[in-house]
């Protein structure tokens, strides 16, 4: 018996046979979720699904008009993947109110899966792909981390991190840490590893960014490659935005800045800006300075990703 089809079968009829319902779609691109079993799987109003009555999340939802700081799901060769999932709600106390917040805190509290799917296609007709079952394993920094179970429907480690960081709120929360099972070194090691795959921005996406960018950060030249990521200029919004024209290569703590919009940069001059909490900080030696790019990358692409940027920035 696989680790997920030991878990579905710990849990009631009708909670197992909705996420088997996610399981046996893996990979499949369908349109608006049905009900299963008179469930409902999705909420049009959420990105997490709570069905009334539950203690636990049934699924998670991440369509193409987001402003939410979602990551692209990163699949590994066995047929897992990582996912990183931005609480409901940016205010962090309104955050800790939301019931499906505290439902997807729950899963990860019990080892309950939850189901994932994210959109496609907005329109003629709506499409989301089900990226099936995955396992909720963190939550810091105002994201869920999820680990998505392989083809065999194993996770490639276990147990969720001892020292997960909880925003104001949700400190009852804590305890679903002491759950897990430690890890060994081994274990520790690729779970570490998965983080920094996602972070630094998964596979062919960062490396086109490493070729594009000479292997050299965008902003503070540095070309130590371990520390480098692929940063998105218009967020994440489904595959149409992993394109190597939508990326900028940035040393991780600068990548940190640019999401968080604390380092800006200027679409028509291409200068660097920071915010006035950053003007005495050792990142000012960056403020006003022109954005290094090779001479190939186009400057009016370039330029026309950053107004997107903005725009969608402004509807936050």
């Amino acid at each position: 018996m696989s680790r997920l089809s030991e878990r579905l079968a710990a849990l009631p009829s009708t909670q197992r046979s909705v996420l088997e319902w996610f399981d046996a779609r893996r990979g499949e691109l369908i349109g608006k979720p049905p009900t299963v079993n008179g469930i409902h799987i999705f909420n049009p109003q959420t990105g997490i699904q709570k069905p009334a009555g539950w203690i636990h999340a049934v699924s998670i939802r991440q369509t193409l008009s987001s402003t939410y700081d979602d990551h692209a799901p990163v699949r590994a060769s066995d047929g897992s993947w990582t996912y990183q999932y931005f609480q409901e709600r940016t205010d962090p106390a309104k955050a800790a109110r939301m019931a499906t917040n505290k439902a997807l805190l729950d899963c990860l509290r019990d080892d309950v899966p939850v189901g994932v799917m994210i959109q496609e296609q907005s329109k003629s007709p709506v499409r989301y792909r089900v990226w099936g079952l995955a396992k909720v394993v963190d939550f810091r920094n105002h994201h869920f981390s999820l680990q998505g179970y392989n083809d065999a429907g194993e996770l490639p480690f276990e147990g969720v991190s001892s020292e997960i960081t909880y925003e104001a709120g949700f400190a009852p929360y804590a305890a679903a840490s002491e759950l897990s099972t430690p890890m060994g070194p081994e274990d520790a090691r690729k779970r570490i590893e998965a983080q920094i795959y996602v972070r630094q921005g998964g596979g062919k996406f960062r490396n086109a960014a490493l070729k594009r960018f000479n292997g050299r950060c965008v902003v503070s030249q540095c070309n130590v490659k371990q520390v480098l990521e692929a940063a998105h200029i218009v967020p994440y919004r489904g595959q149409h935005t992993n394109v190597a024209d939508n990326a900028l290569l940035m040393r991780g703590d600068i990548h940190t800045l640019f999401d968080r919009d604390l380092l800006t940069i200027n679409a028509e001059t291409l200068k660097i800006h920071l915010h006035k909490d950053l003007q005495s900080s050792p990142y000012s030696e960056f403020e006003g300075m022109n954005l290094e790019i090779p001479e190939e990358v186009s400057r009016t692409i370039l330029r026309d990703r950053l107004i997107e940027r903005l725009a969608m920035i402004s509807l936050k």
